[in-house]
């Protein structure tokens, strides 16, 4: 019979002892308990494990085999309680957060830090979503936590807002507005809009439906940032792009200008209404931290908007 791990851990305290008094008070039982589990367990492995005297207690070559073994399982046991108990407590495992047109945002390095820092245990994976998918891989179970851009209407999710930014059309260099700083949207209404490869109000926002005739000029459709990008540089279409993707880099052949009567773009922390795993809650706990846009500093979250 496989020894149990209280017997093993009996036979331990005693070889370390070599005095069952000791090791009784080592293990907190009585004396009479443990000399009886030591008895079992010899009688099970068909071996004494112990030359007892009335004077000394030692092990026999049988025990001096048995008793690395023994370190190494109850050692192990001790790691599995461990690495069970981070588990539980969300200190341990792996982490997805899917990140949904906000990958230019500087809340994103700074939350992934603080948890990395509090919850070194747990592996963090980034994974990038476009357009088609605005919920960031939650809805699909693909991911833990999404960083997305409202509106995002969905029982399905909770949210809590980390950032705004303001939006901004995207240009070709040679396009007539191109040298402006700021336009009003009016002035963008003719022009071919993209559209996005996804239904519903997010794709909405992000091309100014609302604001737009049903038979207003139409440019390419969009599946990335990328295509939308390359679509403004060649002339074919215009769109709205948010405040950082503008402060991430220089783009060859673009230019961006503020929209200055179109509301600015929250950017929210989402994850699914039934999840109640702690290491998602810690996440959700970190980024409640960083406060409400109205309370925080903004400046260390994302860069300052130019003049």
């Amino acid at each position: 019979m496989t020894p149990e791990l209280r017997q093993l851990r009996y036979f331990v305290a005693v070889a370390d002892e070599l005095n069952f008094t000791r090791a009784a008070r080592r293990v907190f039982v009585v004396q009479q308990a443990l000399s009886q589990a030591i008895a079992q367990l010899e009688q099970q492995l068909g071996s004494r494990l112990f030359v007892r005297t009335t004077r000394r207690v030692a092990l026999t070559e049988a025990g001096e085999t048995l008793l690395p073994f023994a370190r190494e399982t109850l050692a192990a046991a001790d790691r599995g309680v461990i690495a069970l108990n981070a588990a539980v407590a969300g200190a341990s495992g792996r982490l997805c957060v899917g990140l949904a047109a906000t990958a230019g945002l500087e809340v994103i390095p700074t939350l992934l830090r603080r948890f990395r820092a509090c919850y070194p245990a747990v592996a963090i994976e980034v994974r990038h979503y476009d357009f088609d998918d605005p919920h960031a891989g939650l809805l699909a179970h693909e991911t833990d936590v999404g960083i997305v851009r409202r509106p995002l209407p969905d029982d399905q999710l909770s949210t809590v807002e980390l950032a705004v930014e303001a939006r901004y059309v995207a240009l070709s260099a040679m396009h007539p507005l191109a040298a402006r700083t700021t336009v009003e949207f009016d002035q963008l209404v003719d022009e071919p809009w993209v559209r996005m490869n996804a239904d519903g109000v997010w794709a909405d926002t992000w091309t100014a439906a609302d604001r737009r005739s049903p038979q207003s000029s139409r440019g390419p459709t969009c599946r990335t940032l990328d295509d939308l990008l390359e679509a403004a540089r060649s002339l074919l279409g215009v769109g709205l792009v948010p405040e950082s993707i503008v402060l991430a880099r220089d783009w060859p052949g673009l230019r961006f200008v503020r929209v200055a009567d179109l509301p600015p773009s929250p950017v929210a922390l989402a994850w699914r209404n039934d999840d109640r795993r702690i290491k998602v809650q810690n996440f959700v706990d970190l980024a409640r931290d960083l406060g409400s846009p109205q309370d925080r500093d903004l400046r260390d979250l994302r860069l300052a908007k130019p003049a």
